[in-house]
């Protein structure tokens, strides 16, 4: 009877708990069930996986710290399984329990574990609905806030921009201001407006309690204002940073800017990092008080002392940012204060080996790299052909004398680095010896050093038996087959059989050296003209390259009269003419303009200099599409001379027009039917140089090949 009453009784009481029900039943049963069998559980593993992330993320303080740092799937990995688990129990909630009061707790956690998953269209899925579909305002404005947050991880400026200002009318509980104005905050920041960031984040730490996070901003604010010039502003809010439960790597920082700020007043930074070197407190710091030193020294122009002391951050430093962002100073001091564009150029290749390719400046870094190497191999190739050269117009006799006077330079010079080297090891085996712990194989030095020792004594013998024995005859015949010695006697040279072979090799080695510097000379008439078309190019690009990326005006000029001087042919002619021509420190403007207009009208350089500046309309461009129109359905009915006329006026009027390129490709088709060979070679190395992305390109490569094949 009892079990007949629970069977009765329990569909009634399974339909009172539906989900889809509002009794007083249904929503108490959901309620508890959606708070402690989820909601409670997901909001300790999001809290948890905010703190690994926290743990992992390593701030840059060379420059100013991001309000927000950016969402960095390599960083949040770590916590990849217990935001796994945040999605998993909030999902819960709103499959099985959608009218309990939790709900949109869970959506907006839901979403929050989306974004730090980088799963950034999801993210911005479950923001939308949980602001539309939900009756809370608190969450409903906190999804806003957090849409936000994941438009600006997005890089939709625009969209996270439209949600700012539809929160600007809502009113917000404190934690929703706190995030409002920190997240408003980093969109200014990230869009380079300093001043705004300072001000949204001032406002943010209003409603923050104490703790490091807010230790934090309050440092940024003050870095923030620091740059703006603001310093009273700035040391007000490092003071605050400190008396904000601060971490010891905020700490430390704030300490080196206050006291770097003391400097600027008269104060001496150097004694006091020096200070700090010694505070045992400091041990795994010293490579940021070297570096901090280094800015200082930096700062007040002692250069070598500044490299030094970036060099010893580099040395010292764990982590992979602060080594790169120290190879960049030391690599930014050679390219812009000191000039020496080799050192630059290798240090900036060391900068891209400890930089993150994800960074803000990699690819400014990277390019950096690239240009300075191209000048470094240019300025090489001008000093190498020209020594070549010299040597080639000597007599044989003075040829042989000078060639063997630099072997044996190089080799002084390669005995004289070995010697340093073995003192340099010397050095370090003291300095080893003085560790009793240190394991033999752990020295590399001592290991080298100690199998250069063995190699003398016993020569370069294999690892095996019996190696002491200089005739094996243990095991089998199959060894000396092996070797190559079966029926020979061993037979132990004299000291003048030594001596004679010794002799003879070193003279072979001789002679090899002479005859691959002898290949390098440029004896011949092809080789001769090989070497100089090689300096006609390196002097080209180097001019491109003080114009263009160093920004050297009298450099740049320079290098395009010499080539021009010493290279009159060149087929870089009208491209130097046009630089020489708009340079501000030419002497000669007006004597290169006439020139590239009247031997080259038509070139691409010709064209823009005349017409200068001038916007290109909308107009223009169709009056630019239709005469391109007519002049190529001439072409085809074979009117060959009096359109190619036409078509050079066209580009004279349609100079930086999307067809422009177009009409370039009409005139060399053109001049290859009049057979005007000349003027057809320079129209094609034109556009190849004008036009470098053009899709026609590959055409003109092509059509270039086969004229000098021709040739």
């Amino acid at each position: 009877m009892i079990k007949k009453s629970i069977i009765a009784v329990l569909p009634l009481f399974l339909a009172a708990c539906s989900q889809f029900s509002h009794s007083l039943t249904s929503r108490t049963w959901h309620n508890m069930n959606a708070k402690y069998n989820a909601t409670v559980d997901a909001s300790v593993y999001f809290d948890y996986a905010e703190f690994k992330i926290d743990s992992v993320h390593q701030d840059n303080f060379s420059d100013i710290l991001p309000i927000l740092p950016a969402i960095d799937s390599l960083e949040t990995a770590i916590s990849k399984p217990e935001l796994e688990e945040v999605i998993r129990l909030t999902s819960i909630v709103a499959e099985r329990h959608s009218n309990s009061k939790f709900t949109d707790k869970s959506y907006l956690l839901l979403g929050k574990a989306r974004l730090y998953e980088e799963d950034l269209t999801n993210a911005i899925e479950v923001f939308k609905y949980l602001n539309a579909n939900h009756k809370k305002a608190n969450y409903k404005n906190a999804a806003l806030i957090w849409l936000m947050r994941a438009y600006l991880e997005n890089e939709d400026m625009n969209k996270a921009n439209d949600v700012a200002e539809a929160l600007k009318s809502v009113p917000l509980s404190k934690e929703n201001k706190a995030d409002f104005f920190q997240i408003k905050a980093a969109f200014h920041q990230r869009n380079g407006d300093e001043a705004l960031a300072a001000v949204f984040l001032e406002e943010a730490l209003k409603y923050m309690d104490k703790s490091p996070k807010k230790a934090r901003a309050y440092f940024i604010v003050g870095q923030l204002f620091n740059k703006l010039n603001r310093g009273s502003l700035a040391h007000n809010n490092w003071k605050k940073a400190l008396k904000s439960r601060p971490s010891y790597e905020i700490e430390f920082n704030t300490n080196v800017e206050l006291l770097l700020q003391g400097n600027k007043l008269g104060g001496n930074a150097i004694a006091a990092f020096n200070t700090m070197l010694t505070d045992r407190k400091n041990v795994d710091l010293k490579d940021k008080i070297y570096f901090k030193m280094a800015n200082v020294r930096a700062e007040n122009g002692e250069y070598p002392k500044a490299i030094e002391e970036y060099s010893k951050s580099v040395q010292l430093a764990s982590d992979k940012d602060q080594k790169a962002v120290a190879y960049q100073k030391i690599a930014d001091i050679y390219f812009y204060k000191i000039q020496d564009y080799a050192l630059a150029s290798s240090y900036y290749d060391s900068t891209l080996t400890q930089m993150n390719s994800r960074s803000e400046g990699y690819n400014a870094v990277k390019a950096k790299s690239d240009y300075l190497a191209d000048f470094v191999r240019y300025k090489k190739t001008i000093v190498t052909e020209d020594s070549l050269q010299a040597l080639a117009a000597l007599a044989p006799n003075v040829l042989e004398k000078k060639i063997e006077e630099h072997i044996r330079e190089e080799e002084a010079a390669f005995k004289k680095q070995q010697a340093e080297k073995e003192k340099q090891e010397q050095v370090a085996a003291i300095n080893q010896s003085a560790n009793p712990n240190a394991w033999f194989f752990y020295d590399k030095a001592r290991l080298t050093r100690s199998r250069a020792a063995f190699i003398r004594e016993w020569g370069n013998r294999p690892l095996e038996d019996n190696w002491r024995r200089r005739s094996r005859e243990t095991g089998s015949i199959s060894l000396k087959v092996e070797r190559g010695v079966v029926g020979q006697d061993d037979v132990i040279p004299t000291d003048e059989e030594a001596k004679a072979k010794e002799e003879a090799q070193q003279k072979k080695l001789f002679e090899g050296k002479r005859m691959a510097l002898m290949n390098q000379i440029p004896i011949s008439k092809e080789r001769l003209t090989a070497s100089k078309k090689k300096q006609e190019e390196a002097y080209y690009n180097l001019g491109k390259i003080y114009h263009l990326q160093f920004e050297q005006e009298d450099n740049a000029v320079e290098s395009f009269e010499t080539l021009l001087t010493r290279f009159p042919e060149t087929q870089y002619r009208p491209e130097a003419l046009y630089f020489l021509a708009i340079s501000k420190k030419g002497n000669n403007q007006s004597v290169y303009r006439d020139e590239l207009l009247e031997k080259y009208p038509y070139s691409s350089f010709a064209r823009q200099l005349k017409r200068g500046n001038a916007a290109i309309s909308e107009d223009l461009e169709h009056r630019a599409e239709q005469s391109y129109a007519q002049l190529y359905e001439a072409y085809l009915n074979g009117q060959y001379e009096q359109t190619l006329q036409q078509t050079q006026k066209a580009l004279m009027d349609f100079t930086g027009t999307a067809v422009e390129d177009k009409l370039a490709m009409l005139r060399i088709m053109l001049l290859a039917k009049k057979r005007d060979n000349n003027t057809y070679r320079i129209a094609l190395i034109d556009f190849v140089r004008s036009y470098p992305a053009s899709d026609l390109k590959p055409r003109v490569d092509k059509m270039l090949e086969t004229l000098v094949e021709k040739k």
